[in-house]
């Protein structure tokens, strides 16, 4: 039998992980933004990242997410000084999970660490905290983020000495027409003979995509990505067919193929 999965995230562009994956073993995928994510900040960010501060007082820094990537992406394009470029992408760049690290890697960055080693922000302090970079006292890092993020980063490393600059590259918010979406697709899908799939990976914005499927229970199956993830829609009596242990595509289709 053949399969159909919606993916309740933004497609990552120009090439998304999962769709490759799944495209390799015939899987329908179908994309379901729940987030519009928004650059801001672009005169602030471009006036720090190429000023003296940052370049000779800052050993480092911190991106953990797709979209924060993307902005800096655009930022970067509109440095013209190729010396001050070159700096740029000559420091540290700390990372969550292989996805990022890849994304970083293409931008240019040569020394990108954490990826595969930190599978989430607690792992990724720690590995900060224990960098022999930072042995000569000086701990100034920048941490690039998102308008809404989660404290641990900050919390870990401000208790630990570190002089934390944060600067916000997006403002994310949650869609309006996440069901009008969800209803159209699933009334396309609904009458294949495929297996079907809805795959959570975070909670944040699916506000109301979990209300509906509570309220008209579909006949799709539910696949959740870790286990803050799997936590958040069981307390909602949403019980998810599988967990994939690790957030990448291969995991979830190994996951999804065994159930």
């Amino acid at each position: 039998m053949g399969k159909s999965i919606i993916l309740l995230k933004n497609e990552t562009i120009p090439h998304d992980p999962y769709r490759e994956k799944f495209k390799e073993k015939s899987i329908d995928v179908h994309f379901l933004p729940l987030l519009t994510h928004n650059p801001i900040n672009h005169a602030e960010i471009i006036g720090f990242l190429t000023g003296d501060m940052f370049l000779k007082e800052y050993k480092a820094f911190i991106i953990t997410s797709q979209r924060c990537i993307e902005s800096l992406d655009t930022v970067l394009s509109m440095i013209d000084d190729k010396d001050t470029l070159n700096q740029i992408l000559q420091k540290p760049a700390y990372t969550v999970g292989p996805a990022t690290y890849d994304v970083l890697s293409a931008l240019g960055f040569r020394n990108i660490k954490g990826g595969m080693n930190a599978g989430n922000g607690s792992i990724l302090s720690d590995l900060i905290m224990s960098d022999e970079l930072f042995k000569d006292g000086n701990k100034k890092i920048l941490f690039l983020t998102g308008e809404i993020r989660k404290d641990i980063i900050p919390k870990k490393l401000k208790s630990a000495g570190f002089d934390l600059k944060e600067l916000v590259a997006y403002r994310t918010q949650v869609r309006g027409d996440v069901v009008l979406r969800y209803t159209k697709l699933y009334n396309q899908l609904v009458s294949n003979d495929n297996e079907k799939w809805v795959v959570f990976f975070s909670p944040q914005g699916t506000e109301y995509i979990t209300q509906h499927l509570i309220n008209n229970k579909p006949d799709f199956k539910i696949a959740s990505i870790g286990p803050t993830t799997e936590e958040y829609l069981r307390n909602l009596d949403i019980q998810p067919n599988v967990v994939s242990g690790k957030p990448n595509a291969s995991s979830l289709l190994e996951s999804i193929s065994k159930a």
